[in-house]
């Protein structure tokens, strides 16, 4: 008995069926969460701030200076309250701060 050739699927094919499912899916986790930041922290505090990770419901947020460090820190609780507004599907308890270089 013969097999039968089947030929290969066209790369437009495969890329429409990639592209097809990733706009489904919208943007991933990472990106949601830093635009939330962004929403939430606002333009001139994002400057200065990113998210870095997301772990045990604890959003670690890096920031490039003290004086921004202690800015965002008063605000804890007031940015804490709308992200999870933002980010219902994330289950955020906690933000953490901590100096970093923001790229």
């Amino acid at each position: 008995m013969r097999k039968s050739k089947k030929q290969p699927e066209g790369i437009k094919n495969i890329l429409g069926n990639v592209l097809g499912t990733i706009e489904k899916k919208g943007p991933g986790k990472k990106e949601k969460i830093s635009n939330a930041w962004q929403k939430t922290a606002g333009e001139k505090a994002a400057r200065h701030s990113r998210p870095t990770g997301l772990r045990r419901k604890v959003l670690a947020i890096e920031v490039d200076s003290s004086t921004w460090f202690y800015e965002l820190s008063t605000k804890k609780r007031e940015l804490l309250r709308e992200l999870k507004k933002e980010l219902k599907e994330c289950k955020i308890d906690d933000i953490r701060f901590r100096m970093g270089d923001i790229v």
